[in-house]
């Protein structure tokens, strides 16, 4: 039985400190950390140049942390408010409590946050399909969502807040063999199909967190091995975890050489 060796984890290079090292060492694996993604705020000028207003909007969607950063930041910098009777829809609680950070307590009680996915507004939104609805983020949609959306004739729009740059592989890392693929992030997918269009998976296992960004890992082709969050698995780290004991436990795992 050869032994499980290395997993790329797409994140940057967490401190020292970090409970991954921990994982690494308890289970005797390599792990590998790269950035994939490059957030890069998108100037005023830019955002204007997208001639859209949030001002003709009463109800906004973030299924990130940036974009809820980015579309705050640059709400300042016109010194636009938004209106007082806007509705939010987050993808999770998490977010939700990220956004209270910008919104006054009343909007807050007007903040839906119960849905997982992006598709899983969908419901929500044709309860009050009066709105004009605004995605907020880096312009990358799942297009299953807006086709729902269409569907069931939504009124939305999409509003870029930031841009995303891919950045390849280190020439260290390219040489390397990697038995998992951690993916956190939809773009995280999307920028490994871009920078490696002939990639082919083979037996290697795929990780990837959030329900989104497994829907969109299908969708480029990928077989997905394991995902989180689910059954208690609530973040990546948790579900490198169960992974790597699951292997050792049944030794059935994609990872065995």
């Amino acid at each position: 039985m050869k032994k499980v060796r290395r997993i790329l984890i797409a994140l940057p290079p967490p401190p020292s400190d970090s409970p991954y090292y921990e994982l690494a060492r308890t289970w005797k694996v390599e792990l590998h950390f790269a950035n994939l993604v490059d957030i890069q705020p998108m100037s005023l000028a830019e955002f204007r140049e997208q001639d859209i207003s949030p001002l003709d909007f009463n109800a906004f969607i973030f299924s990130g942390k940036q974009a809820v950063d980015n579309f705050f930041r640059l709400m300042r910098e016109m010194r636009l408010e938004i209106p007082a009777d806007s509705r939010f829809l987050c993808t999770g609680e998490a977010l939700a409590q990220h956004l209270y950070q910008y919104i006054p307590g009343a909007m807050r009680r007007r903040t839906y946050a119960q849905a997982r996915t992006l598709n899983d507004l969908i419901p929500y939104m044709r309860k009050h399909a009066q709105n004009k609805y605004l995605y907020i983020g880096g312009g990358i949609v799942p297009p299953s969502f807006l086709e729902e959306a269409a569907r069931y004739h939504l009124n939305i729009r999409v509003l870029r807040v930031y841009h995303l740059r891919y950045i390849p592989l280190p020439a260290e890392l390219k040489r390397k063999r990697f038995f998992a693929l951690c993916f956190p992030t939809v773009s995280s997918i999307l920028a490994w199909k871009s920078l490696y269009p002939a990639y082919a998976q083979r037996d290697t296992a795929i990780l990837v967190y959030g329900h989104d960004t497994r829907r969109i890992a299908e969708e480029e082709g990928f077989r997905v091995t394991d995902y989180a969050p689910k059954g208690g698995v609530d973040s990546l780290f948790a579900l490198l975890g169960h992974f790597l004991k699951a292997y050792h436990e049944n030794r059935r795992s994609p990872l065995a050489e």
